[in-house]
């Protein structure tokens, strides 16, 4: 299984691609194309060109959550992809998503009014779906270890109120491999231990091989205390524990620092991604 990042925080090493505050992976399983998340503008889709990817065959997109940096390229996607599922959770709609980390209050939700304007080509699930064969939507991520500290910075308002987001609009995909699971998480904002456990018993198979996309572990800074080195690295010892043979692939929303940590606990089955980056994964 290959996956190719189409847009990242970080440049290539050597290809001239655009980089942005955004995810977007691109793999191929059971026959279809696949697209989980797309990034924060067109910047995906130019990338995509440039590497020889066309987004006009992918038969399903996965939105893992409602933030913009997942799905402000949702207009062109929708603008040169005329047969693609989209599936995204049902939580989203009816929300407005802000965030105070910068001091000052921030709308980052997804541009609802093209989910309107399309809606005959939406999935809005509100449980678990089994999209494919190998392939299957988790949207039910209960919260047994903690949660991203950052977080905290994080709203959502509707008809109630404000309130801290419950990220109950976040979900992952998870394709069962011949050599064990394979996670695509974009954030991670309920954890990235809850979305493995839970993927692992979607498929009741304990064994994952890699786990690619953000952790929402940042770095803390002169406004914000986030995870310290010792919770950093009980979460990668929980990981070595729990999954012995996974690689955490990882670039959005995980902090610098936190990376270098990481690294130092899982080593070698500690990898960073990139815009243009192609993973080989169970080969």
């Amino acid at each position: 299984m290959k996956v190719t990042i189409l847009i990242d925080n970080n440049p290539h090493p050597k290809l001239n691609l655009l980089t942005e505050h955004g995810l977007s992976c691109y793999f191929e399983v059971d026959g279809f194309k696949w697209l989980f998340d797309v990034g924060a503008s067109d910047q995906f889709y130019r990338n995509a060109l440039n590497l020889g990817i066309n987004i006009e065959n992918i038969d399903f997109l996965v939105l893992s959550h409602g933030h913009f940096d997942h799905t402000d390229g949702l207009e062109q996607f929708i603008a040169v992809n005329r047969k693609a599922q989209i599936i995204m959770s049902s939580e989203i709609e009816f929300n407005t998503f802000y965030s105070y980390r910068l001091q000052s209050k921030r709308n980052i939700g997804i541009n609802y009014s093209i989910v309107t304007q399309n809606r005959d080509r939406f999935i809005f699930a509100n449980d678990n779906l089994q999209i494919s064969p190998s392939v299957g939507l988790v949207c039910k991520l209960p919260r047994i270890y903690k949660i991203p500290k950052a977080n905290t910075n994080l709203y959502m308002k509707n008809s109630v109120g404000e309130q801290l987001d419950t990220f109950n609009h976040e979900l992952a995909l998870v394709v069962n491999t011949d050599n064990g699971l394979v996670v695509f998480s974009g954030c991670s904002h309920n954890g990235v231990l809850n979305i493995l456990e839970s993927c692992s018993n979607y498929f009741n198979r304990p064994q994952i091989i890699a786990c690619v996309g953000g952790t929402h572990l940042k770095d803390s800074d002169s406004n914000n205390e986030y995870e310290t080195e010792s919770e950093i690295n009980e979460i990668a010892k929980s990981i070595t524990s729990l999954y012995p043979n996974m690689h955490l692939i990882t670039g959005h929303c995980t902090g610098i620092k936190v990376q270098k940590q990481l690294s130092k606990i899982l080593g070698d089955k500690f990898k960073t991604f990139y815009s243009g980056a192609t993973i080989s994964i169970a080969e």
